[in-house]
C-alpha cells in the first residue's frame, strides 16, 4: 500500500500545510484517514477530491476533522451537477457534534466506528482500538490484501493497549505532540519518549512521528524517541510517502 502523509501539525495548520490527514492507495482505491485544517485543499495535490470515496475520521477536535464539511460540499456538488454518483463514506465514532450532520447528508453515508469493530474497503481491513484521549478516539490498524500493516496512533497518551494493538505494524505513525519531560499523559498525548518507547515496544518495522508541535527544533524530537533502542524512525513531512 502507498501511504501520504497530506497534513502532519498539531493543533493548527504551518504555513501551506495541514494538520492530520493520510492518503492510502492501492489498486484503485483510496481511503483518507482523518480530514483536518488545510486537509481538503493539500490533498487535491495529489488525487481529485471526487475520487475520494471513503474517509475515517479517528476524531472530531478540529486538528483532525475541520475539514469534514468541506469533503461533504465538494459531494454534495458533485452529486447535484452529475459529475459523481458514489455516496461519500464517512466512518467515526458515535459521539460527537459531526455525527447529525453526518447521518442527515444526502450524498454521504455515516457509518459508526467502535472498538473491535471492523471495516473493509477494497484490498484494506481496517481495525480500532479506543484510545485514552477526553473525547472518544480510536487509533487504526491496517492491513492490505498482501499483509502488509500500517498503524496510525491519532491522539492517545502511552498505554499497553495501544502496545499491543500496534505490535508488528511494518509502519508506524504515532502521535508525537510534545518533546521529552512535558506531561503528555494530561492531555492525552504521548511525548517523544513515549512515541519512542512505543515503537520499541511495538516492534514496529518504521515509525514515522507525526502530529507535531510547531515550537521548538524537532529534530530533538528524533533523538529522544531514539534513545529507546529502534533506529528507523522519521519526522514526518508534508508530501512524504511510503511504499510498505
Amino acid at each position: 500500500m502507498k501511504i501520504t502523509v497530506v497534513g502532519l501539525w498539531n493543533s493548527f495548520p504551518k504555513n501551506n500545510e495541514a494538520t492530520s490527514g493520510y492518503l492510502l492507495e492501492k489498486d484503485g482505491f483510496s481511503v483518507l484517514i482523518d480530514a483536518g485544517s488545510g486537509i481538503a485543499a493539500h490533498v487535491q495535490d495529489y488525487i481529485s477530491i471526487h475520487d475520494i470515496h471513503h474517509i475515517i475520521l479517528t476524531h472530531y477536535n478540529h486538528d483532525h476533522a475541520a475539514d469534514l464539511e468541506a469533503f461533504m460540499l465538494s459531494r454534495k456538488l458533485a452529486g447535484r451537477f452529475k459529475h459523481r454518483n458514489q455516496r461519500l463514506n464517512l466512518y467515526g465514532p458515535e459521539s460527537g457534534e459531526p455525527v447529525r450532520l453526518m447521518k442527515r447528508a444526502k450524498y454521504s453515508k455515516f457509518h459508526s466506528i467502535k472498538k473491535n469493530s471492523t471495516v473493509e474497503i477494497g484490498p484494506f481491513k481496517f481495525g480500532f482500538h479506543r484510545n485514552v484521549h477526553p473525547v472518544e478516539t480510536y487509533a487504526v490498524r491496517i492491513v492490505d490484501d498482501s499483509g502488509s500493516t500500517l498503524v496510525y496512533t491519532s491522539d492517545s497518551s502511552y498505554n499497553a493497549g495501544l502496545v499491543r494493538f500496534a505490535f508488528g505494524a511494518d509502519l508506524l505513525l504515532t502521535d508525537c505532540s510534545f518533546y521529552e519531560g512535558f506531561d503528555a499523559r494530561s492531555e492525552g498525548h504521548m511525548n517523544a519518549g513515549e512515541a519512542g518507547l512505543l515503537a520499541a515496544k511495538s516492534d514496529a518495522g518504521m515509525t514515522i512521528l507525526t502530529n507535531l508541535p510547531h515550537r521548538g527544533a524537532l529534530e530533538a524530537l528524533l533523538d529522544s524517541a531514539k534513545q529507546h533502542g529502534k533506529e528507523d524512525i522519521q519526522l514526518a513531512e508534508a508530501g512524504m510517502v511510503i511504499n510498505i
